[in-house]
């Protein structure tokens, strides 16, 4: 079965387009050359060996790409875009950290010049003044200072060019009273040194309406977001400094929640419970929660100093930043209009790393890289659920009311807290700091063959504390805990991992490369946001016993096998890309919601096997007309989940068939051109854990976008669209459900939506 499909798929091949794959110039019919940095050094993209997609500035900006997570909608294997600053349902060929706490770390490494943008609250930034986007699948060890073990995401900024006045000017105009600028400006100082200025900022009404506030116009999904970048360079002879500061503020709404009906067990429950009857109102594109502000509001702060220096024997790099993050959250989780799961994060954040990079001239038959890198993470956040407490007592626990449930429990009188609400904290703090080394070589045998290996150490040390405090409610600590702390209390734990990486490149003809790479990917181990680890039975209600820490789970490890082939076509007017991968991965940390202790934990899946096909196209058979896009198979089979005993325990969140793409028609007009690009992207089901209850379910969806374009030599360029131009509903996540919380769904899709963008760049 398994050859059938890579066969059909490697048909489709020669139909099929890809837009995360070199993107066609302005005129004439030969695909332009993309070059990536993928092995330290810049090299066409058909000769690299390793799944890669890159997406220039044109590309970026044509597309409307928002921030760092909508790369994900046009590249293969890539799944989980969200409309949020969670990077917790990003998966690459399935495998993501859905870890919401803070104590470990993502599979995705996401990365702006070469600097880890750490986690969720940091790592999502606006994409202005970008040079290009490049996406690896599969681990990555060799390229960045901290591993990335399902792929990354790097982004790489216009840098300061001295000897050149350059820069851009976009407006547009939107659907919801949306507003967009953005500006830069490279300006030369004499004529080694050059700075540049670019700035950004939007503003946009919601587009989801509340049926709890019919009276009220507050449509949910708006906010607003301003961010700047200052770049200063100097370059001469054989020193190439460039210093960045960058800032970004973001006040945008949380993800709204819509509970299922269907899930009659929850709803039902409720309903003799509470003795009243709960029905979600609205439609299908419209939300019921009591929370009427939801929150999902940032400043990130960077600053990086990077120095090059060219010696005979290799280039010198060294990587200097600082990080700082603010960030608060706040979602209704339970997607009703009662008050039974208000969810806030508020998170502080701090990262400084250095790397030293050493990288071997090119054209030599061998080629190596080496480097070392550190950091250092502190990380602190309070956590907070809130309930109304007459819900706790009656449909939590069965009582009649609160005084009941705390004369039965505490023989004391109930005394309602204010607003008659029960809030459970936990404050939880990590400080982190790890070291890595990496050596990678490059041998060329014959002009056409190519081997390399590599190797990488790297070790993570982690101290984490959590404070669950008693509660403040006369209730105390029932509801997302049943106990409390006398303080933090506090675990410490190292991890190491060796992650070695060979592949073999043959180059059948100019046109043909053909490559097979294993790489071991690492991720190192952590502690849950919301559990503990108690040396003997927690009494219910009370103080954990002492010698109680904080609870640890496992580091993960993934082997991964690759066989790709790449090359073009038609005196390259076609080029393709097609890859299949297989992998072995053991202890995915995940999740878990258990619904008899009502805990949230992270446990380790014994095993998950994944495998499939990526396949990438760009077609431009004449100067009028150009198509690209990828389709992509991916199956993925758990074992060992909990207590689940069979050979597959049903797959990870990814859509086991996806596509996107783009095609333009051009047309030369007044010394410019004229255009029409049309784009689509589509996701179809996955298969869903084997515990999963069936009640709520992410269903295939397509997207069509449409663009007329007019671009002149001056640098000139307007632009009229349409969005979602089949007005398509769809759900980016859904949710289980379970306990007192019934199957949801969030991420519901932007309506059809319309706009004008203006562009001018000059130099």
């Amino acid at each position: 079965m398994h050859q059938i499909i890579v066969s059909a798929l490697a048909a489709a091949s020669l139909t099929l387009p890809c837009p995360a794959q070199a993107q066609p110039s302005g005129s004439g019919q030969v695909v332009g050359e993309i070059v990536v940095t993928a092995q330290r050094r810049h090299e066409n993209i058909f000769r690299v060996p390793a799944a890669i997609s890159a997406f220039p500035e044109s590309f970026l900006d044509r597309a409307r790409l928002d921030d760092v997570k909508d790369i994900v909608t046009f590249t293969p294997g890539f799944s989980g875009n969200s409309d949020d600053s969670y990077i917790d349902s990003l998966a690459i060929r399935g495998i993501t950290s859905n870890d919401y706490g803070i104590g470990g770390d993502p599979s995705i490494g996401i990365f702006k010049d070469g600097v880890y943008q750490g986690r969720t609250g940091a790592a999502v930034t606006s994409l202005f003044d970008i040079a290009q986007a490049e996406a690896l699948r599969g681990p990555q060890g060799f390229l960045f200072g901290r591993n990335a073990i399902s792929g990354a995401i790097s982004i790489a900024t216009n840098k300061p060019e001295p000897g050149q006045t350059s820069g851009h000017i976009y407006a547009g105009l939107g659907s919801a009273r949306r507003i967009d600028a953005e500006g830069a400006i490279n300006l030369p100082i004499g004529d080694d040194w050059a700075v540049r200025v670019a700035g950004y900022g939007t503003r946009f009404d919601g587009w989801i309406d509340n049926n709890f506030t019919q009276d009220r116009d507050d449509r949910l999904m708006g906010g607003n977001k301003q961010a700047g970048r200052v770049g200063l360079r100097y370059r001469a002879d054989k020193v190439d400094l460039i210093v960045t500061a960058e800032h970004e503020r973001r006040r945008v709404d949380g993800s709204p929640y819509r509970a299922s009906n269907d899930d009659r067990e929850v709803i039902d429950y409720l309903n003799e419970a509470l003795e009243q009857e709960i029905l979600i109102g609205g439609s299908a594109k419209e939300v019921d929660s009591d929370l009427v502000n939801p929150r999902d509001d940032g400043d990130i702060t960077s600053l990086t100093a990077s120095v090059d220096v060219d010696f005979s024997f290799a280039r010198f790099n060294s990587l200097t930043a600082y990080r700082r993050s603010k960030f608060f959250y706040l979602e209704d989780y339970d997607g009703t209009a009662l008050r039974l799961g208000n969810y806030s994060q508020d998170q502080r954040a701090s990262y400084v790393s250095q790397d030293f990079r050493l990288v071997s001239p090119d054209g030599r038959r061998l080629t190596w890289s080496a480097g070392l890198s550190l950091y250092r993470e502190n990380v602190k956040a309070r956590f907070e659920n809130e309930a109304d407490a007459d819900l706790v007592c009656t449909a939590g626990y069965g009582y009649a009311d609160c005084n009941e449930m705390t004369l039965d429990i505490y023989e004391t009188a109930y005394i309602p807290a204010p607003g008659n609400l029960l809030v459970d904290i936990n404050e939880v703090r990590s400080r982190n700091h790890g070291w890595s080394v990496f050596l990678d070589t490059n041998y060329a045998f014959t002009s056409a063959l190519t081997a390399g290996v590599g190797v990488r150490y790297a070790r993570d040390t982690k101290t984490f504390s959590i404070d669950i405090p008693p509660s403040e409610s006369s209730l105390g600590n029932v509801w997302t805990f049943t106990y409390f702390t006398d303080g933090p209390v506090t675990s410490d734990r190292s991890w190491d991992g060796l992650t070695p990486r060979a592949y073999v490149r043959y180059a059948a003809t100019p046109n043909l490369n053909i490559y097979a790479s294993i790489t071991r990917g690492f991720k190192a181990g952590g502690f849950g946001s919301f559990t503990v680890d108690a040396p003997t039975t927690i009494d219910e209600y009370g103080l954990v016993p002492n010698g109680t820490r904080a609870d640890v789970f496992a580091p993960e490890t993934i082997w991964s096998e690759e066989i790709g082939v790449k090359g073009a076509a038609f005196g390259g007017k076609l080029t393709f890309d097609l890859t299949a991968f297989h992998y072995r991965y053991r202890n995915l940390q995940t999740v878990f919601f258990d619904t008899a202790l009502r805990t949230q934990q992270v446990v380790n899946v014994g095993r998950v096997i994944g495998y499939g096909v990526e396949n990438s196209i760009s077609w431009r058979p004449s100067r009028y007309f150009d198509v690209s896009g990828h389709l992509t198979w991916t199956r993925t089979e758990k074992r060992g989940d909990r207590d689940c005993t069979t050979r597959d325990c049903g797959g990870l969140p990814n859509p086991i068939w996806s596509s996107a793409g783009i095609a333009t028609v051009h047309r030369p007009l007044g010394g410019g051109e004229a255009y029409l690009q049309g784009e689509w992207s589509y996701e179809g089901r996955r298969r869903e854990s084997y515990d999963w209850r069936g009640i709520t379910r992410r269903d295939a969806y397509i997207q069509l976008n449409l663009r007329l374009g007019y671009k002149n030599d001056t640098g000139l360029e307007i632009v009229a669209y349409v969005q979602n131009l089949l007005n398509a509903h769809y759900v980016r996540g859904v949710e289980n459900g379970g306990d007192l919380t019934p199957a949801n769904v969030w991420g519901l899709s932007q309506p059809r939506n319309f706009g004008v963008d203006l562009r001018f760049r000059f130099r």
